[in-house]
């Protein structure tokens, strides 16, 4: 029997208190696929599952009883792999090892020039693959004739084309049912588990800066209804404390994907777990994925709300990225929905997109306030993924300059002597470096004040009551905050890290009390700075100013439109006050909304709902963590 071993190692996840970390689910399928043939299983045995980052020297002394050691390699593993893999290698010369995964450079024909200790790399969906790979391993004849292959022939690389996909997911057994991870969890009983769960694979979108599509060849297929079902159940019964949801679109099947939301909500019932999840939704939004939300909202663990992911909202942008969104106004029509609905907003758009500029930039985020999304709008860099169109071809035409970054993989520290590093875009023929950091300097600045909610409803009253726009509401507000010291020593230190960040690859700040600050939270460094540093009554007292010397506005319509704004942003020093109900002479919410007249008395209710006996600096902390679901900003309710 020759020993099989996986390696699929990852970061712990969140808070560090959690000591989170994934099951590996990727070579567990991988395994309980070929395992499931009897020409596999009577001449190979499992050997070890590899799922953490342990110093290398151990876990090669983990392997070395293993004849084969496959390796699931992704940004956030790939050094680790690399230098596991070869210095196995240089160990035990005749173990083999087989790398698979989105990240290896497959294009690249000098491909085992550069990783020479690898001897076989699988390309695109594995499943099939490494079946054919395990039958044929003893005969180098066969093995040239699978698709699928880089094959290592004394350094020089045979591509022996693109790989069969599997064509019915019901061949693939479930790694949770079939009792895989089970001695994993029980050797294991201080680790929360997080939990992946595929309920269908593939994307049928072709964005250039993504390599999903190239992966699984843009068709879905779905796995069974029944399965998924089980394994939701197996996930609870276990308490896996986190569930991701890996479909590139869920609500894009509203019938089924319903149902699997019913299910959701019914194992938490039983289970109390996953008490938390993510989901990936469908890029174009209909009625019935708002249902889906509207549903889960009222499950335990879940209130990020809908995602819309735009990435740009500029018709060139998209031409080159070869994305298509949603019309404006069905945008506009979802984002209603949610607002009228109090469902949280989530939209992503991506900074150094091809044929971004800095004027494109600032209309996405005003296109996206006068749409109705003020809250939820989530910036990330565009990234230069290996196998990605964009990375492949695109760099040349748009003058794409990069930087490896350390501190950007969410919620991973990346502390130990093996940093992974993402590169990300610094530079483009449209948007040149310092034009780049104005753009970081100046999403800092929208995310700070009216994403997470300072100043959030006093742009909007302005916007519907004055028909001022955003953007000149936002110009007006910076010049205005220049004067201040305070905010003119935070905007010059945010450049500072961002500068460090797209030059050195890490931005090197201090902690903030205990809060870490890296390149994936330093866009919340202010809020969190108003907490810590009681800047509370500062800020909102510069924010009564301008508002006063700006705008033509009753002193009545004034004075409670601040205490609107006050009680809407969450002061950690006053979390345990709460919930606390307001009279109003004036109708606010309802007005912006525009489901109400403004001359209509209200009572609102403000609270907080989280826990309020939360640290300080799990309150800051959670401002990244739990941004999705409109943490730091109190749930508003008509009495």
């Amino acid at each position: 029997m020759k020993i099989f071993s996986f390696v699929q190692p990852n970061f712990q996840q969140g808070p560090k208190e959690f000591n989170a970390h994934y099951l590996p689910y990727s070579a567990g399928v991988l395994w309980s696929y070929v395992n499931s043939f009897p020409v596999i299983n009577n001449y190979y045995k499992l050997g070890k599952f590899i799922w953490k980052r342990d110093d290398i020297q151990q876990t090669i002394e983990q392997l070395l009883t293993s004849d084969i050691v496959g390796f699931s390699t992704y940004v956030w593993n790939k050094n680790y792999n690399y230098t596991l893999a070869k210095k196995l290698k240089k160990v035990k010369p005749d173990v083999k090892i087989i790398f698979g995964g989105p990240e290896p450079p497959i294009s690249r024909n000098n491909f085992f020039q550069i990783f020479p200790f690898i001897d076989i790399m699988i390309k695109q969906e594995g499943e099939y693959t490494l079946r054919k790979v395990l039958e044929c391993l003893d005969s180098e004849e066969k093995l040239l004739s699978i698709p699928g292959l880089l094959i290592n022939k004394s350094g020089t690389v045979f591509d022996t084309g693109s790989a069969t996909r599997i064509k019915d997911l019901k061949l693939i057994p479930s790694p949770y049912l079939s009792g895989l991870f089970d001695e994993i969890m029980f050797d294991n009983k201080d680790i929360e588990w997080n939990a992946t769960l595929e309920t269908d694979r593939g994307c049928p979108y072709q964005c250039t800066f993504c390599d999903w599509g190239s992966l699984t060849y843009n068709k879905i297929k779905k796995f069974e209804l029944d399965r998924v079902f089980d394994e939701l159940e197996w996930i609870g019964k276990n308490k896996c404390g986190f569930l991701s949801i890996t479909n590139a679109n869920f609500g894009i099947f509203p019938e089924r994907d319903n149902l699997i939301a019913d299910k959701i909500i019914e194992v938490q019932n039983k289970y109390g777990y996953p008490y938390t999840f993510s989901v990936a939704w469908a890029k174009n939004q209909k009625q019935e994925v708002v249902d889906i939300v509207k549903k889960l909202l009222n499950s335990p663990g879940f209130n990020q709300g809908l995602t819309v992911s735009v990435q740009s909202l500029d018709f060139n942008v998209l031409e080159n990225i070869k994305r298509q969104n949603l019309e404006s106004s069905k945008i506009e029509e979802i984002f209603d929905l949610c607002d009228k609905s109090n469902i949280p907003i989530y939209t992503e758009i991506i900074l150094g997109l091809p044929g971004e500029t800095i004027n494109t930039w600032k209309e996405n985020f005003w296109k996206l306030f006068r749409s109705g999304n003020h809250t939820g709008v989530t910036i990330f860099q565009a990234q230069m993924l290996e196998n990605a169109e964009m990375n492949l071809s695109q760099r040349k035409a748009f003058q794409i300059e990069s930087q490896i970054v350390y501190d950007y993989m969410s919620g991973s520290y990346n502390e130990d002597v093996l940093k992974e590093g993402i590169e990300i875009i610094i530079s483009t023929k449209d948007m040149p470096y310092e034009t780049m950091l104005d753009a970081e300097v100046f999403s800092w600045y929208i995310n700070t004040f009216h994403i997470n909610g300072v100043s959030t409803f006093l742009s909007r009253f302005v916007y519907k009551f004055l028909k001022i726009d955003y953007g000149v509401f936002y110009e007006k507000l910076l010049s205005f905050l220049k004067q201040d010291n305070w905010f003119c020593k935070e905007m010059a230190e945010i450049r500072m890290y961002y500068d460090n960040w797209m030059s050195k690859g890490q931005i090197d700040h201090n902690n903030i009390g205990n809060v870490e600050i890296h390149g994936w939270n330093l866009i919340h460094r202010t809020v969190i700075n108003i907490h810590f540093q009681n800047k509370y009554n500062h800020v909102f007292s510069l924010l009564y100013k301008f508002m006063e010397e700006t705008f033509c506005l009753d002193n009545n319509i004034l004075d409670e439109l601040f205490t609107f704004q006050k009680n809407y942003l969450i002061s950690y020093k006053n979390i345990k006050k709460l919930p606390k109900k307001i009279f109003f002479q004036y109708d606010f919410l309802n007005y912006v909304q525009e489901t109400g007249e403004l001359n209509n008395p209200v009572t609102y209710e403000f609270d907080f709902n989280e826990d309020k006996d939360m640290s300080l600096t799990r309150f800051c902390e959670n401002l990244y963590f739990y941004r999705r679901r409109n943490f730091g900003k109190a749930w508003v309710s008509k009495i």
